[in-house]
């Protein structure tokens, strides 16, 4: 029987190999920051209206869409096997200042201007959402239960974006919110 060695071959070498790894890092610094600005991007559309529960919250909103883009990216390579240290750090990290952003949205309440992110299903739907990114999410980390952590993530990530939605709709179609925004 013969036995055959297989080494890795390297098709660049020397200064042509400096060349594509300078490269490889110029583009992936790129897509990080462009993938940043995308992520967020949706957050400050919606805190630019004139939607009294979104216009409040300017300032949580690409925040909370940012950070929750982050760890469902995370969660999801996650859960399709990738097991690194780095994508349980980004975990950590996101479902931390998921927690820190649920009790700034719990204590930041402007009244009859956002009853809606509150009160009702939509507000049922942020709450839950905020459990399931923040507190859950981040216990599970803890505890090493990565794939509960990620699965936990995602659906709070969905259900958050279901329920800013709807708090919009419900807080746009309200006058009393829209005056009491004005104030």
């Amino acid at each position: 029987m013969i036995a055959f060695e297989v080494h890795r071959a390297h098709i660049f070498t020397g200064v042509p190999d400096v060349a594509a790894r300078f490269a490889a890092a110029f583009f992936i610094s790129g897509a990080a920051v462009a993938g940043m600005l995308l992520a967020t991007y949706t957050g400050v559309l919606l805190g630019a209206t004139v939607i009294p529960a979104w216009f409040l919250h300017r300032a949580l909103l690409p925040i909370h869409f940012g950070t929750a883009a982050l760890g469902s990216a995370a969660a999801m390579l996650e859960l399709l096997g990738h097991r690194v240290a780095v994508l349980n750090v980004i975990g950590l990290v996101t479902a931390g200042v998921e927690t820190i952003l649920m009790i700034w949205l719990t204590l930041d309440r402007h009244g009859a201007a956002d009853r809606a992110c509150h009160h009702g299903s939509s507000g049922w739907l942020i709450r839950i959402s905020e459990i399931l990114t923040g507190p859950i999410s981040l216990v599970a980390r803890l505890l090493g239960w990565v794939p509960v952590a990620g699965i936990s993530f995602l659906i709070g990530s969905l259900l958050g974006r279901f329920g800013w939605l709807s708090a919009g709709k419900v807080s746009g179609a309200d006058p009393e919110a829209a005056l009491a925004a004005q104030r």
